[in-house]
């Protein structure tokens, strides 16, 4: 499930912070096993580590980004939301990814190239008051990948606005291991500036994370991020707020057994300081056979300071490699 966050993420934010995190932990990737016939894909079970399943009293009942069993890595994404249905098929081939279908309630086509090094161009075209855009450019990288450069020149729609715009990044992360603790730093520096509106945005993301393996299968996760923006833009999706938040999480995982079982026990806490609010999450895992991912039930409880929102309790269900 979620954590809701009033503030905006962008996808090299997350992107920034996820390869930080995903050099911290590993997951399990299961050998390959006929099914009906047929030899599944190599990587298969690997596949699911970015699948969500939605099941939660505030998000609705359904899966994202679910793996289907061919080659290609084509992914099924089926939802029922509270007052919406999200419905689409999505692609990853190397640096080339596709999307089709309602993805959080707003119908989306989007053809994208963005390998790390190289000519990138997208191509999207969204409804419901969301922006389209197309856009082409190129990117290099530098001390062996850890810093990459990235400049695209475009032409964005929404609503009454038509905007050409240029986009300039820099996004640098870097990891090191201390006395057996992993620690992560990333951050992107952007420019988005809209010469015939007269108008421009820039920001800086700081993403710091930490894993620690505090005892035999028993670890800490936690990650502090934030945001600073200065100016204005001409298209209200590539609008960036301030943002401050701060979330960890202390994960035990019991010693391997066969068969069903609890496979781990998980306490998570995170607080969005400019949003005003605080959640804990309390999550058991089980073990099943035939799944490459731990499953099992979550609740929760999401506190908003006195006047910034209403309280709430949340549940759902939640995996976790294997």
């Amino acid at each position: 499930m979620r954590f809701p966050a009033p503030a905006r993420f962008t996808a090299s934010a997350l992107t920034a912070l996820g390869l930080t995190l995903t050099g911290l932990a590993s997951a399990q990737t299961a050998p390959p096993a006929p099914a009906g016939g047929f030899q599944l894909p190599p990587d298969y079970f690997g596949r699911f580590g970015s699948t969500q399943l939605v099941a939660s009293s505030t998000d609705g009942f359904g899966v994202r980004y679910l793996p289907l069993p061919v080659k290609a890595d084509l992914r099924l994404t089926l939802v029922k939301a509270p007052t919406y249905t999200d419905y689409g098929l999505s692609a990853q081939l190397g640096s080339l990814s596709a999307a089709a279908g309602v993805f959080y309630n707003v119908p989306k086509a989007e053809l994208t190239n963005a390998p790390a090094a190289g000519l990138q161009w997208s191509g999207l075209v969204q409804g419901r008051g969301a922006h389209s855009h197309f856009s082409v450019g190129y990117a290099t990288q530098v001390d062996g990948g850890k810093v990459r450069f990235l400049n695209n020149v475009g032409v964005a729609q929404q609503g009454a606005v038509t905007a050409p715009y240029t986009q300039s990044e820099v996004s640098a992360g870097y990891g090191r291991a201390i006395g057996g603790v992993n620690t992560g730093l990333s951050t992107t520096a952007r420019l988005y500036a809209f010469p015939v509106q007269g108008k421009a945005q820039g920001s800086v993301d700081v993403n710091l994370a930490l894993n620690a393996p505090l005892a035999q299968g028993l670890t800490l996760n936690a990650s502090h991020f934030e945001r600073f923006t200065v100016g204005e833009v001409a298209i209200a999706d590539f609008n960036l707020a301030r943002a401050h938040s701060t979330s960890g999480d202390l994960t035990y995982r019991l010693p391997g057994q066969a068969g069903f079982g609890v496979g781990a026990v998980r306490a998570r806490a995170a607080r969005d300081w400019t949003g005003r609010y605080s959640a804990a999450d309390g999550d058991v895992m089980f073990r099943v056979d035939g799944l490459p991912v731990l499953i099992g039930p979550s609740i929760g409880y999401v506190a908003y300071d006195a006047g910034a929102g209403t309280s709430y309790v949340r549940y759902g269900l939640v995996t976790l490699p294997r």
